[in-house]
């Protein structure tokens, strides 16, 4: 039986932690926040009802995320619903990308080396006729994969679009937190202590053992480590290695981490099938040119709120406060809806904005693609002396990066692995 300690009380931490339990091993988890779940947080406060401020959707048919939510027998609900898409304040038909889309993926799909996205618009895009073609491929990447243009992978970018599943939205019943407590009943249950408000300073890589220093100043011993935090708390190095990990600080640094700030907003009824205003009835999405660009209802769950998406490069802005974003927020629905401010914010229950680029524990939203994340994982993918291993949704290589799936994947991943190097 070996002495492990998990790093993270992430889903993916989380999950290793169950599984090398369940496999007879002694596991500790050290979580720096108050709470497990990472970047997976379900609050209340004047809502009607826990609202996701963190990861939400489950992107199509995700194997690993849907055997899990079915061993925890939490049901999903297919979103339902229109999309609609506004662009210089009209109602555009067709898609987000209209007739471009195809002549878009006729230049990708001939792409033999890769190149940044914005090296490749401005290659084969380069004329004034594709100036809003450039823009509208630029918002729709930052808006869903929250890349820097000038770092994100093409080629990375060409699979996930070509293998997304737009119609199979899904939301887990009762939201993903609930799956984060069934893993944590399930680490706790069988002996698995988590201890919160510990924030890991130092790893010590020793002959025979890991030594795990935390704020408190506590020092830990395991056989092996698993560090499972966001790729923003590596890149900044806020967890010293001994000794230094150079190659691996640099493989952290080639990787991409986007930013996300979500707005949560519950009205009173649902302002976008008044008649008073721009008429969005049965309302699933909503993508539109406005600074807040993206918005989205919880059918066929009638509550009535809508989240806004804000997210890319523009998140890194370190002068945004709340109040400020909120005002922003109201802006550009005052312009999706095409009404008066008042009238939104009288209709207003409740609101909460998270801004996961300001969390000094995630420094970002999740992992992006870059022309060197395949160096920098391949590298990341091995252990340290047999002893220090790196999981999370950052880690993963495959079509559904930077989701819950990801992080799942990566946890078996790392499991797979310390089982073999134990027998």
């Amino acid at each position: 039986m070996a002495e492990i300690i998990v790093i993270g009380a992430g889903i993916s931490g989380l999950s290793i932690a169950r599984q090398l339990i369940q496999s007879g091993h002694a596991v500790t988890i050290l979580e720096a926040r108050d709470r497990v779940g990472g970047r997976i947080h379900a609050i209340t406060g004047n809502f009607s009802k826990p609202v996701e401020t963190g990861a939400e959707f489950i992107h199509g048919e995700q194997p690993v995320t849907l055997a899990l939510l079915k061993e925890a027998r939490i049901d999903k609900n297919l979103m339902k619903g229109k999309f609609y898409s506004i662009a210089k304040d009209e109602l555009q038909r067709g898609d987000v990308l209209d007739d471009h889309w195809k002549e878009l993926f006729s230049k990708l799909n001939k792409l033999e080396h890769d190149v940044t996205l914005t090296h490749f618009l401005q290659r084969y895009f380069a004329g004034e006729q594709y100036k809003d073609l450039r823009h509208r491929v630029i918002q729709f990447a930052e808006g869903f994969d929250i890349p820097d243009p000038d770092r994100v992978s093409s080629l990375a970018l060409r699979e996930e679009w070509k293998n997304s599943d737009d119609e199979h939205q899904y939301h887990p019943e009762g939201g993903y937190s609930k799956l984060i407590e069934f893993l944590r009943k399930g680490v706790i249950n069988n002996g698995g202590p988590i201890v919160l408000n510990a924030p890991v300073r130092e790893v010590r890589l020793k002959a025979k053992i890991v030594e795990i220093l935390a704020d408190s100043d506590k020092i830990h011993r395991a056989d092996k480590v698993i560090v499972t935090v966001p790729l923003g708390v590596l890149q900044r190095g806020s967890i010293k290695f001994s000794p230094p990990l150079p190659q691996h600080q640099a493989a952290f640094s080639a990787m991409g981490f986007g930013g996300v700030i979500k707005f949560n907003f519950e009205f009173k009824e649902p302002v976008w099938e008044s008649r008073n205003h721009r008429h969005l009835p049965d309302l699933a999405f909503a993508f539109s040119d406005a600074e807040v660009p993206t918005w989205w209802s919880q059918v066929p769950d009638r509550t009535p709120m809508l989240t806004g998406w804000f997210s890319g490069p523009r998140t890194f802005k370190p002068d945004f406060t709340s109040e400020g974003l909120y005002q922003t927020a109201l802006s550009s629905l005052q312009y999706v809806l095409r009404c008066n401010p008042n009238a939104i914010e009288s209709s207003l229950r409740h609101w909460h904005v998270t801004n996961w680029v300001q969390d000094e524990y995630a420094h970002g939203a999740y992992s992006y693609p870059t022309l060197r994340s395949n160096e920098a994982r391949k590298l990341l993918a091995q252990p340290v002396n047999d002893r220090l291993y790196f999981a999370g949704e950052a880690m993963y290589d495959g079509a559904s990066g930077g989701t819950v799936e990801a992080a799942l994947v990566s946890a078996q991943e790392v499991v797979q692995k310390i089982g073999s190097s134990l027998q």
